[in-house]
C-alpha cells in the first residue's frame, strides 16, 4: 500500500479500513499544536494487547501508531509492525524522530515498517529550538535520523504544518527535506480547533500563495501531498500537476482512533469525540453497521474544520 492510498480514493461505503492507535499518550515534546488534544494521561497499549485487538480485525488495511511519542515504547512498536507486516497490513509510525538511532531505524526496517512520518517545520536549529523550547542538538539529531531513514526500504515522509511560522518558508523546507534524501513531503493545512485554542493559521490568500510557491519549487521526483485542502482546490484555484496529491480526510469515515484506555474516537485531532470503548462492549468489526449516535451524526453532517475556517457557508 502506497502512502495515503486510503485518502486518495473516496470510500464507496463507510467501513473500518484504517486504525490509528495511541500507543502512549506520553511525549518528550510539548508542542503547542498538539499538546492540548494528546491527553498526556499516562495511558498506553502494549504490543500484546494491540496485537490481540488487531487479530479480531481481519479486513484492516492500515495501522498508524501514534502518541504522544511512540518511540518511548519502541519495542512495542517494533513488535506491532512485525505482526502487521506478517499479515500484509501497512504500518505508519508517527514520530518526532528525536529518540531514533541507526540501530532502531534498522530494526524498524527489518520489522517491515511501511512509513515513518515525522513533523518537519524548521530547517534552522536555532529557530527550531526557540519554537519547541528544546536544545538545538535535538534538531540536529532529528535531521541525522531522517537522513538514515531515507536510506531504508520504508517510505520516510516529512510533514510540514502550514501556519504563520512556515508559510513563507515551504520551499526552503522542501529543499532541506530533499537534501536529506526524502522524496515524500506532506503539507498539513493548519486549522482552528476549539479544543486547543491554536489559531496561527494562514488566511486564504496566504495559503494560496504558499502552495503556489511550493509547487513552483517542487523537485520533479518529490511526491507532494497537500492534506485538508481537497475541498477547496477549486475554490482557491490551487495548482495541480504530476506527483501532487490533494488527499482527503478519512477520519470517521474509514479510520478511527483507539486511545490507550480503550476509548474509540472519531478523530483525536479535529473531532475528538468518544464514540465507544472496546473494554465496555464496543465492537470495532460492527461499529459502522451498528453506528453509535455520535458517529452516525458525524457521517450525516461530515463537518470540515479546514473548509469552515477558510470559507464560511455563506461564501461557498
Amino acid at each position: 500500500m502506497t502512502y495515503k492510498s486510503l485518502e486518495l480514493v473516496k470510500p464507496e461505503e463507510y467501513t473500518l479500513e484504517g486504525l490509528e492507535i495511541g500507543v502512549t499518550s506520553n511525549c518528550n515534546f510539548k508542542c503547542e499544536y498538539c499538546c492540548a488534544y494528546n491527553r498526556d494521561d499516562g495511558q498506553s497499549l502494549d504490543s500484546g494487547e494491540i496485537i490481540r485487538i488487531l487479530e479480531g480485525l481481519p479486513e484492516l488495511k492500515r495501522v498508524r501508531l501514534s502518541g504522544g511519542e511512540v518511540t518511548l515504547n519502541f519495542k512495542d512498536c517494533e513488535e506491532v509492525v512485525a505482526y502487521c507486516s506478517s499479515r500484509g497490513i501497512a504500518t505508519q509510525l508517527n514520530s518526532n524522530a528525536s529518540l531514533l538511532s541507526a540501530s532502531r531505524i534498522e530494526r524498524l526496517d527489518k520489522a517491515g515498517l511501511t512509513t515513518l512520518h515525522v513533523s518537519y517545520n524548521y530547517t534552522d536549529a536555532a529557530e527550531w529550538s526557540s519554537y519547541y523550547h528544546l536544545p538545538e542538538s535535538v534538531h540536529r539529531k532529528i535531521q541525522e535520523n531522517l537522513r538514515l531513514a531515507a536510506q531504508t526500504s520504508f517510505d520516510t515522509v516529512v510533514e510540514t504544518l502550514l501556519f504563520e511560522g512556515t508559510m513563507e518558508r515551504l520551499s526552503e523546507i522542501h529543499e532541506s527535506a530533499y537534501e536529506m534524501g526524502i522524496r515524500t513531503h506532506e503539507i498539513q493545512n493548519a486549522i482552528r480547533m476549539n479544543h486547543t485554542g491554536w489559531s496561527a493559521i494562514a488566511a486564504r490568500d496566504q495559503l494560496k500563495q504558499a502552495v503556489e510557491g511550493l509547487v513552483r519549487a517542487k523537485k520533479d521526483d518529490m511526491k507532494l501531498y497537500l492534506t485538508c485542502m481537497d475541498r477547496f482546490v477549486d475554490l482557491l484555484g490551487l495548482p495541480q500537476g504530476d506527483n501532487i496529491f490533494y488527499s482527503h480526510c478519512i477520519d470517521g469515515k474509514t479510520q478511527l482512533h483507539l486511545h490507550g484506555n480503550g476509548d474509540v474516537l472519531i478523530c483525536e485531532l479535529c473531532h475528538p469525540v468518544v464514540i465507544g470503548n472496546i473494554y465496555s462492549g464496543t465492537d470495532l468489526n460492527t461499529i459502522y453497521r451498528d453506528r453509535p449516535a455520535a458517529l452516525d451524526s458525524y457521517l450525516k453532517k461530515l463537518p470540515c474544520p479546514a473548509l469552515d475556517a477558510l470559507f464560511p457557508q455563506s461564501t461557498r
